[in-house]
């Protein structure tokens, strides 16, 4: 009985340390930076838009206004969602109790939309989905992946001490008090990536964000398409939330602990220090890794991988575990959780201390310090302590590349750990592939259409259907001026062939269209929707975008020619600039020696140089007559006339501004010589 009093108690006290303490939540990127600058890239970077603009007659894009009914809400996506505007920082239009009564001042007014809707641009949706992630940010417990085996449906970070884990994650990740009360809270083992992938209950899942795909190209009302599909991109920001994840060392290889690391002497004040550094360093619109604008075209509209699974787990070594997930045959394209888990290490995944001795090579004591990391062999092969033996140094790899640092603890063993030169690197890498990776499922989840070819006349639609598909059908719908739509038939399709799609309504009236949507399964398993709104005339429409075209070698020749002068004349620019903003070196003493173009060494130590006054600096003054003539020769014919008009106009206002000068001197030197000659007179 006084067992379990003392339990009780401890229990309670815990919970009330909990309940009251309010230290910042845990968590992987920062979602307001990192996160949704990742998205702003890939979007930039992606197809989307300029596909939705295409196919849709530019009536829907990344900008268009969508509104959420909360009435059509389930009472979890009401809650998700309210807590995601609360919480999120974002913040939307309307909303229950945004529009005031009748007899209110219409000054109040100002940010109702109709009734208690939301409204909210469809990228602005988007991103409320990468904030609603986190919250409450007890959801960060399923974007682990285990270390050992990443295709399992839960994973495990053993713990030497569960009850302190269930405590931090009540009070940095939004845990229930009651949960730590009875010990049944997080402890190390909960549902990996794989579960969150499959959740049918939960509203940001995957399998929600499908349905409402499909429900945001075939309900009739126009306004609950639009309900939808803000839905559908709520559910795509959270899943690309948990991508981008994937991309942290300590959520690729199951490393719960390292969320928990101190970032400063505060006891409360714990997290995980490779997001609070890429947060300090880049934000949100500096991230690293920024592409050539012939990259993004290259790229553009392209996926690197063929299905979802193989765009995180691609790679990956089959899994024989129940419940696992089996990847489909893909590309061949390492994804982003085997990449990160294979050649970075995180806080608490590091190997163990070791003692090793000095007689070793650098490249056998790496090898030895390096065992059970559970790295790439590629990382691991040629790796090498630098230096070595020395009591800290850096793990790097047979590349260079820092794996970690080291140093000694009190019992002289080696101790590996990363630290900020080693994070930096990190950031050099994932933070590119994890946008990489993003820009790819946009344009993988919104494909092109192929080529469509149209005849309005007589309402058939030609184009090839791409392999793989499986149940493939399109919808013909009719859309009315209102926007309300009637599926007229449906028309299954045999992939890898050239389709007629006949019945296409024809003789619309004004505002009226005929719309075509194709839905299928991929290999993977994955829905495809895709929705099209045809012309009232027969058109061809290409593929979106076209493909890449590199520009011809004798129009890149004189575009680089024009970069190179450019950079001369900047350089030579930069140099004239230097030399007028240091006009005393040569007083400044041996310390400054500096060469300049025509000039001999400027010192203090010249006598020469200082006795020649203005002769001195002649050379310098040709010099810069010099370099301006060689910029005006830089410059084309009409830049040259340009610029002679300019001198001619300079040099008429000189002249005017000369004669106004002497005219001015003459009438002061006219009134001076009578002042005085009066002052004379006044005297005798």
């Amino acid at each position: 009985m006084t067992g379990l009093r003392s339990w009780l108690r401890r229990s309670a006290l815990a919970a009330a340390l909990a309940v009251f303490a309010v230290p910042a939540p845990a968590a992987a990127w920062d979602a307001r930076a990192t996160h949704l600058g990742m998205v702003d890239r890939a979007l930039l970077e992606s197809a989307l838009h300029l596909r939705w603009m295409a196919a849709s007659e530019l009536q829907r894009g990344l900008f268009t206004p969508l509104r959420i009914d909360p009435r059509r809400l389930s009472a979890p996506e009401r809650r998700m969602l309210t807590a995601a505007l609360q919480h999120g920082g974002l913040e939307a239009l309307g909303g229950p109790g945004a529009c005031p009564g009748l007899g209110a001042p219409i000054e109040t007014q100002h940010y109702c939309v109709q009734g208690d809707l939301w409204e909210l641009p469809a990228l602005q949706w988007l991103q409320v989905g990468v904030l609603a992630e986190l919250v409450p940010s007890a959801r960060a417990v399923h974007h682990f992946v285990d270390r050992d085996d990443p295709l399992r449906r839960d994973f495990s970070d053993p713990q030497s001490r569960p009850g302190l884990l269930r405590l931090r994650q009540v009070r940095h990740n939004g845990g229930s008090a009651a949960a730590l009360a009875t010990q049944t809270g997080f402890s190390g083992q909960g549902p990996s990536v794989i579960s969150f992938l499959r959740d049918e209950a939960d509203p940001l899942a995957p399998p929600q964000m499908w349905r409402h795909l499909e429900l945001s190209s075939t309900l009739p009302d126009p306004e609950a398409r639009a309900h939808h599909l803000a839905l559908a991109l709520v559910g795509l920001g959270a899943l690309l939330h948990v991508v981008q994840d994937l991309a942290v060392p300590a959520h690729a290889r199951g490393d719960v602990s390292g969320f928990f690391s101190p970032l400063s002497p505060s006891p409360g004040d714990r997290g995980l220090p490779f997001a609070e550094l890429a947060r300090l360093a880049f934000g949100r619109s500096a991230l690293p890794g920024r592409p050539t604008q012939d990259q993004i075209a290259q790229a553009r509209g392209i996926p690197v991988a063929g299905s979802l699974a193989e765009h995180l787990f691609g790679g990956a070594a089959p899994s024989k575990e129940p419940g696992a997930l089996v990847l489909p045959e893909g590309t061949g394209y390492e994804g982003l959780a085997v990449f990160t888990a294979r050649r970075f290490l995180s806080e608490a995944s590091v190997p163990a201390p070791r003692f090793l001795d000095d007689d070793l090579s650098p490249e056998a004591a790496a090898a030895e310090l390096l065992q059970g990391s559970r790295l790439d062999p590629a990382e691991v092969e040629g790796a090498r302590l630098q230096p070595w033996p020395a009591a800290r140094g850096y793990i790097q790899s047979g590349t260079g590349r820092p794996l970690a640092a080291f140093d000694t603890d009190d019992d002289g063993r080696v101790r590996p750990y990363v630290d900020e030169a080693v994070y930096r690197e990190q950031f050099v890498h994932l933070a590119p592939r994890a946008i990489e990776v993003t820009r790819s499922l946009l344009d993988w989840l919104w494909p092109t259409w192929p080529e469509l070819s149209f005849d309005a006349a007589a309402g058939n639609l030609d184009f090839v259907v791409p392999p793989g598909l499986v149940d493939a059908v399109v919808l013909v719908l009719r859309q009315d001026a209102a926007g309300a739509r009637t599926i007229v038939r449906k028309v299954a399709l045999r992939p890898g062939e050239r389709n007629r799609v006949t019945g296409i309504p024809t003789g619309l009236g004004d505002g009226e269209r005929a719309v075509v949507v194709l839905r299928a399964r991929r290999s993977g398993g994955e829905p495809l929707l895709l929705e099209h709104v045809l012309a009232t005339e027969s058109k061809v429409y290409p593929v979106v975008p076209a493909p890449y075209v590199a520009p011809p070698p004798e129009q890149a020749a004189p575009l680089e020619e024009e970069a190179r002068a450019g950079a001369r004349r900047r350089a030579r620019a930069r140099a004239g600039a230097r030399a007028r903003a240091r006009p005393h070196d040569r007083h400044q003493g041996p310390a400054r020696q500096v060469r300049r173009q025509g000039q001999g060494p400027a010192c203090g130590a010249c006598p020469e140089q200082r006795r020649s006054g203005p002769q001195g600096r002649e050379p310098a003054r040709k010099a810069r007559q010099a370099a301006h003539r060689d910029r005006r020769a830089d410059q084309p014919g009409p830049a040259r006339r340009q610029g002679r008009h300019q001198s001619q106009g300079t040099a008429s206002r000189r002249g005017h501004q000369s004669q106004g000068t002497a005219s001015r001197r003459g009438h002061q030197s006219q009134g001076t010589a009578r002042r005085q000659a009066s002052r004379r007179g006044h005297q005798s």
